[in-house]
């Protein structure tokens, strides 16, 4: 293998551009291409990053050349990319998180977007951090036997190969992790994600989609209920004393087109929607607080085992929330009993992670915390619930235990998942058939 000499390093670099338009690149995306080059990534070329970056910024990413040749692999290469299934939810990403707008949080998602590619390589690129360095104090760059022209289509065809073969595409996972660049702060992070992910979507094939909630009785309305004036879905009249202000997201979202044409849908089609007068009603939200609390054993030291209580913890208070829409629903995940070595770093992901689904506040992790203190961490005026192995004296208590037995650890994955999400339907039925228990 031959290092390339720094005039070599700069033709390659200001040759790649030029055939993708470009006569030079702006600092910040100069520096993340370089920085992508000292990762490894020595063949991916200069111009591909400034188009991939122009695709989705709404900042101009360098100076363009007056007109831009022809291109076919690159622009073939590019397109497999933007056509990939998955990849039409990536500008919303930049939209949402302001990315288009700034060059600075972009960097992040585009080298999460970049890594996940099959990898660009070239045996003749490569070259070492200092010779990239010298490249850009050259006035003159020189071919030096480089021929870019060659290697260009040389890289291109190979990723166009790569990429079909790996049938490439972007999963909901990789979309979550592209779109929180910050999500993984040690190494580690990632594999125990992945392990978490992996068993979240093994058990979720196996719980309930719905579950027929009970009409509360009046004691539950009464005691743990907030009223909450809500404007209904219909109109009672038409007035004319309306005003902007009196138009909800409502009154725009649902319209069912199988239904026949009617007064509602040519005042929408006119713009007239102001001069509705909204029907209105009172909905109560009751306050529900959920402690799921687990005891841990030696079955904990594995790291695949620590991954599967975790995933199970988030999928049951996501389904717990989603079953209890309208309510109030704080889910108190406790972890209490034995301490696995590696317990530690895996609280620490899992707050973060809650923090980077912005769920924090309704879903939280404590440890260490016995039944008097984690009594304190509920409300005192919210419908209290606990799962757990043993009744510890306050709520409406559902017996629950993680299954932490050698035959339960011999068993394979998707039978694991299948108890596991077993076990949530079981939680979740027999806290709805409870839901006005006064316990």
């Amino acid at each position: 293998m031959r290092f390339l000499h720094p005039d070599q390093i700069a033709y390659w670099y200001k040759k790649s551009l030029q055939k993708s338009g470009y006569k030079e690149l702006y600092a910040f995306a100069r520096d993340f291409w370089k920085d992508l080059v000292r990762r490894g990534s020595y063949a991916i070329p200069p111009g591909f990053v400034a188009r991939l970056m122009e695709r989705f910024l709404s900042v101009p990413v360098g100076e363009r050349e007056p007109a831009r040749l022809e291109f076919p692999s690159e622009d073939e290469y590019l397109e497999k990319i933007r056509s990939a299934e998955g990849a039409d939810r990536l500008e919303g990403i930049f939209l949402l998180t302001g990315a288009d707008r700034d060059p600075v949080v972009a960097q992040g998602i585009f080298q999460q977007i970049i890594e996940r590619l099959p990898p660009f390589q070239h045996d003749e690129l490569v070259f070492s951090d200092s010779d990239l360095e010298k490249s850009f104090a050259l006035v003159q760059a020189i071919p030096g036997g480089i021929d870019v022209d060659t290697a260009l289509e040389k890289i291109y065809a190979r990723a166009i190969d790569d990429f079909a073969s790996t049938d490439f595409r972007f999963y909901a996972d990789d979309i979550f992790e592209i779109g929180h660049p910050a999500l993984f702060e040690r190494p580690a992070d990632r594999l125990f994600y992945r392990r978490m992910m992996r068993t979240m979507k093994g058990i979720s094939l196996w719980t309930r989609s719905v579950f027929t909630l009970k009409e509360e009785s009046s004691w539950v309305v009464t005691k743990f209920g907030e009223p909450l004036v809500l404007p209904l879905g219909g109109y009672d009249e038409l007035s004319n004393k309306g005003t902007l202000s009196s138009l909800v997201p409502s009154e725009l979202a649902y319209i069912d087109e199988s239904m026949a044409f009617d007064l509602f849908d040519y005042k929408l089609i006119e713009n007239q929607l102001t001069y509705f007068k909204r029907d209105s009603g009172a909905v109560f939200r009751i306050r529900r607080d959920v402690l799921i609390k687990i005891n841990l054993s030696e079955f904990f030291e594995h790291e695949r085992h620590l991954g599967m209580l975790f995933a199970w913890c988030f999928n049951f208070a996501e389904k717990l929330i989603e079953t209890f829409v309208k309510d109030m629903v704080q889910v108190i995940i406790a972890i209490d009993g034995y301490k696995p070595s590696s317990l530690d770093d895996a609280c620490g992901f899992f707050g973060h992670f809650l923090r980077e689904k912005r769920l924090d506040t309704r879903i939280r992790l404590v440890t260490g915390l016995g039944d008097e203190q984690l009594g304190k961490e509920m409300r005192s005026n919210s419908q209290n619930w606990v799962f757990s192995r043993q009744k510890p004296g306050y709520g409406v208590h559902v017996s629950v235990d993680f299954p932490q037995t050698d035959d339960f650890a011999a068993l394979n994955q998707d039978e694991q998942e299948k108890i596991l999400g077993s076990l949530i339907n079981s939680s979740i039925e027999r806290m709805v058939k409870n839901a006005d228990s006064q316990a």
